[in-house]
């Protein structure tokens, strides 16, 4: 991402969150649950990012009660619907703080979740985005009590790219990249920037518009270069990942497919099915099997003695993650104050469903730490390829 670039965005973001007022906390009596406020976006097409973390989330609530709370206290949930709107968001992270939250649980996206953030920040309180992997949402640009479980995209990307110049050895690259939402843009930017490093060449860099869910042109110039590419990187969302994905094999191009954590949705893998549901490669959170250890194997039993199916996505057990730290690091730090949970959650490393985790210092950003796991789809359905940390990953 050029300077330029990332200023600009900043100052977009210093815009979109200008400072609201002040929030004091409330004075929670010790038999009190610790409130953990919701605004995610529950409605539109984030709820398919949002709603699996907070089903986790709350099966990991129900756990840790069950067990004897934290610091004596049961934990409970309180979420109000963003309905995939920034300001909306943000309205409902004041009210889930008006209603007595002393943590903020925030959105899977740093345009549709900063605002949650951003009153957290203001009310003096921990933010943690269940899966924002852009590397906008950290302390820089939030403050100094927030944070994302996510790896960021530069790691996403760049494990995607060493997956696909190392493991499959594949030389040359076209790229579909959204354009709009930061997600999306410094997704497929970092994806580029890995693959010139490892050597690769891009053959053919296009874009796309949210919502726009068709990409026959895209797909055309692709059919209409000289050689055909080893492979397709394309950085969007659902639904329109599967809109892209149909235009391209419409259109001929047999080329594998990679992408990030976005596609890794029970919609996209439903809206592909086993037809076009093959010779497609993720970078994402977490793989949802044996494969991925006994505590996902328990995790799996539990989700669906709770919901009655089992976990879809890896999206789920992001949720029970981030429940997890919390809960660790209030009984550690003693305390919900704001200054002591973040000291405490940056000071200890985390293993997870989704892997180790360890973050950053609050004055070098809260960068989280993580591997990345590749999985591959087949027959319409995601199948384990292996984790991955990459080895060089692009800087800010």
């Amino acid at each position: 991402m050029s300077r330029t670039r990332l200023f600009a965005l900043l100052a977009a973001v210093a815009l979109m969150l200008a400072p609201a007022a002040a929030i004091g906390h409330v004075t929670a009596q010790d038999d009190d649950p610790i409130i953990l406020g919701a605004p995610v976006n529950l409605t539109g097409w984030m709820a398919a990012y949002d709603q699996p973390p907070l089903d986790g989330a709350k099966l990991a609530v129900e756990k840790i009660n069950e067990a004897g709370g934290v610091l004596g206290r049961p934990l409970q949930i309180i979420e109000v619907d963003g309905k995939t709107d920034p300001a909306t968001v943000g309205n409902a992270a004041l009210e889930v703080i008006d209603d007595g939250a002393e943590v903020i649980l925030a959105p899977c996206d740093f345009d549709y979740g900063a605002p949650a953030s951003q009153a957290a920040q203001e009310a003096g309180m921990v933010g943690v985005s269940f899966c924002a992997s852009s590397p906008l949402f950290g302390s820089a640009t939030l403050g100094d009590k927030q944070f994302t479980v996510s790896m960021w995209n530069q790691t996403m990307a760049a494990a995607a790219a060493e997956f696909g110049y190392n493991v499959k050895e594949w030389r040359t690259a076209a790229t579909i990249i959204d354009q709009g939402t930061e997600y999306t843009k410094s997704l497929g930017d970092f994806f580029v920037e890995t693959w010139g490093h490892l050597g690769g060449e891009v053959v053919s860099e296009d874009t796309y518009q949210l919502n726009d869910m068709q990409a026959s042109a895209q797909a055309q110039r692709i059919m209409d270069l000289e050689t055909p590419p080893d492979v397709i990187f394309i950085s969007a969302n659902m639904p329109d990942y599967s809109a892209i994905i149909r235009d391209i094999r419409s259109a001929g191009v047999t080329a594998p497919i990679m992408g990030g954590d976005s596609m890794d949705t029970a919609d996209f893998y439903t809206a592909l099915g086993s037809e076009l549901g093959n010779d497609i490669y993720i970078s994402t959170h977490a793989f949802i099997g044996a494969e991925a250890g006994p505590a996902m194997e328990q995790f799996i039993a539990d989700y669906t003695a709770k919901y009655g199916n089992p976990p879809e996505v890896s999206f789920n057990a992001m949720g029970w993650d981030t429940v997890q730290i919390l809960a660790n690091a209030i009984e550690r730090a003693g305390t919900t104050d704001g200054e002591a949970l973040a000291q405490a959650m940056a000071d200890y490393e985390y293993n997870l469903l989704s892997g180790k985790l360890t973050w950053s210092d609050a004055e070098s950003g809260h960068i989280p730490q993580k591997e990345a796991f590749i999985i591959e789809v087949v027959d319409g359905q995601p199948t384990f390829v292996q984790s991955l940390a990459p080895s060089w990953t692009p800087g800010l």
